[in-house]
């Protein structure tokens, strides 16, 4: 256990040395990774020297601020205390700060970095436009995006590595997050060749070789489910753009959301069937909660709401 400072030390450590507030975010962003490793690959930073800075400020403050044990870090009660007078600062004044950005409405328009997560079946139709949308009002805005899976985006949003989260709205179940609905997904089967005429497509799809993404993706346990059970006969892929390169170079069959554009399918040699038996998915905007009021997030919201609806 740390010592406690001598009172001359505790004056020093009023006067916040420039570094403080570098180190209190560094200690925020491990609070909540749970993980020196997870929290450096965030902040881009090497391992050692995030720990070195972990340390440097608990012996500043003469208090453990952290738990060490082989699965990760956790908060000691006294860590856990300064995070929660810390975090609401720091969150307050970076909404500030974007504000002001945002507020500041030059020829050029705002500037900052929004970070994006979504699901893939959005990257052919649907990001380009939000993307575009935002552009044309805030040129200077550095959009960053990560495309993974539903519990990925949902976690981005969780753990602060993203600002925005376009996901299925049954992926989400945090009483923090805010939601609003933006998009509605319809289904398709795609192949070289159609389906026999009036044949069940279900059925027709349980005695093909498919092409899904793994289990961990929400659109694999969807067709699992409607085939009435865990498809055996499959290439499992991560890719949306692969899925359809394999479909377009083999007797393979897969299933993908059916607006996509008309140059990755039928330009292709890639026939289009409609799944209406299928469910439509929504698909929502996901944000944190206390992010309402920062400038660039709502900005981003509010464009995906004016586009909620995307035509192929």
């Amino acid at each position: 256990m740390l010592s406690r400072p001598v009172e001359s030390d505790r004056n020093n450590s009023l006067r916040s040395p420039p570094h403080r507030d570098h180190q209190l975010r560094l200690f925020i962003a491990v609070a909540k990774a749970h993980s020196l490793r997870e929290a450096a690959d965030v902040l881009e930073v090497t391992q050692p020297a995030l720990s070195k800075q972990i340390r440097a400020l608990e012996q500043s403050l003469g208090r453990q601020l952290f738990i060490r044990h082989g699965r990760g870090m956790q908060l000691s009660a006294e860590g856990r205390a300064l995070f929660e007078r810390v975090e609401p600062l720091i969150e307050g004044l970076d909404g500030a700060l974007a504000a002001t950005r945002v507020d500041d409405h030059d020829a050029r328009g705002p500037t900052g970095t929004l970070r994006v997560a979504a699901v893939q079946t959005l990257i052919p139709l649907y990001l380009p436009r939000w993307s575009a949308a935002l552009e044309a009002v805030a040129p200077r805005v550095l959009v960053s995006f990560h495309c993974p899976s539903s519990a990925e985006v949902v976690e981005a949003i969780e753990r602060d590595r993203a600002d925005i989260g376009f996901v299925y709205d049954a992926a989400v179940d945090a009483p923090d997050l805010v939601l609003e609905r933006i998009h509605d997904e319809g289904m398709a089967i795609y192949g070289r060749r159609s389906p026999p005429a009036g044949v069940d497509l279900m059925s027709f799809l349980r005695t093909q070789r498919l092409v899904l993404p793994p289990r961990q993706f929400a659109l694999r346990r969807m067709v699992e489910r409607a085939i009435g059970h865990a498809s055996v006969n499959t290439l499992e892929c991560d890719s949306m753009e692969l899925s359809l390169r394999l479909v377009a170079g083999h007797d393979l069959f897969t299933v993908l959301p059916d607006d996509l554009p008309t140059d990755l399918v039928e330009g292709r040699g890639i026939v289009r069937c409609l799944l209406t038996s299928l469910p439509r998915r929504p698909i929502v905007a996901l944000t944190k909660r206390r992010l309402h009021g920062n400038a660039l997030v709502e900005l981003g919201v509010r464009i995906a709401r004016d586009i909620r609806r995307v035509q192929p």
